[in-house]
């Protein structure tokens, strides 16, 4: 493991948007990535951990402290489970699972990122998301120390689990998978790769930049006064943030370099040369027009270390 200085950031996430970290480690393996850990506690230096640098805004000014670049690459298959460090590639994990005729992972088509940032995370689509396969988290504690957590300890729900309240380190995850219809799998993935290719941005952008949205059945007429379609998401009781940004006319907003996607409302996209303070402006911008045309709060699904 070697600590490097003054590394730029940007080229590492999916946003292409970031200053400098102070100091940055990629770790390939835990006794580094421990190793690494001590080195900060050593020199009092404040730790950012990250993956695939997807659902991820820098700040211009970039990170100070150690920056630590998660690689851990184990994969192994035995029968139905997996053993999957936190440093694999969502689009890599689908495939060799479909490899070893194992099914459960279609709803990561076209999800970018990692392991360790979907467990944290909780990424998911079409209604299923990575608690619905994991059964349990190796991760490091705060004292740096390697321990085990089961499923129903992760705190898992809507785009969150305990490791976004809690200092722990993911590590690796065990997950367990179905011998089901690989073929019919593998057809799913093929269609809702070629939806996302048509109906998502391609431009650089940190993935959907909102929470959807729940509400109750005691909310249905004070939004169908709104002038809210809520018929169109009765089953699963939330309204796609996408929506409401494109009902509020703000599809093509840009500031600065950055913009509101044409193509898909809760994208904002780098039109090249964007910086994190332009997505800070427009972002509160479009949770300003939310809250004064509908009266509701948006919340961010990307995490902003600005």
């Amino acid at each position: 493991m070697q600590i490097q200085e003054n590394i730029i950031l940007a080229p590492y996430t999916t946003f292409k948007i970031g200053g400098p970290a102070e100091y940055f480690a990629l770790v390939k393996t835990l006794e580094e990535l421990q190793d690494a850990l001590l080195w900060a506690k050593e020199k009092e230096k404040d730790i950012f951990v990250f993956g695939g640098g997807s659902n991820l805004l820098i700040g211009d000014n970039g990170i100070k402290g150690l920056v630590i670049k998660l690689d851990l690459q184990r994969l192994e298959f035995d029968e139905n489970k997996v053993i999957v460090g936190a440093g694999v590639n969502l689009a890599y994990l689908l495939n060799q699972a479909l490899e070893n005729n194992l099914t459960g992972l279609e709803f990561a088509a076209g999800v970018p990122g990692t392991v360790g940032g979907a467990i944290r995370g909780n990424a998911g689509t079409y209604g299923v998301a990575m608690g619905d396969v994991v059964t349990a988290i190796r991760y490091l504690d705060k004292n740096n120390e390697l321990k085990t957590m089961a499923k129903n300890e992760a705190d898992f729900a809507y785009r969150h689990s305990i490791f976004k309240v809690n200092n722990y380190l993911i590590v690796e995850a065990e997950l367990l998978l179905e011998r089901g219809d690989v073929a019919a799998s593998k057809a799913l993935v093929q269609e809702r790769l070629l939806y996302r290719k048509n109906n998502h941005p391609n431009q650089p952008s940190a993935g959907c930049i909102f929470k959807n949205i729940d509400f109750r059945e005691a909310d249905i007429e004070a939004l169908k006064s709104k002038g809210i379609e809520v018929g169109k998401f009765l089953e699963h009781k939330k309204i796609p943030a996408g929506y409401l940004i494109e009902k509020a006319d703000l599809k093509g907003k840009t500031i600065g370099q950055a913009q509101v996607s044409p193509q898909h409302a809760n994208y904002i996209i780098n039109l090249g040369e964007a910086k994190a303070e332009d997505v800070v402006i427009l972002t509160s911008l479009i949770k300003q027009q939310i809250r004064d045309k509908f009266g509701l709060q948006l919340e961010e699904e990307v995490q902003f270390v600005v």
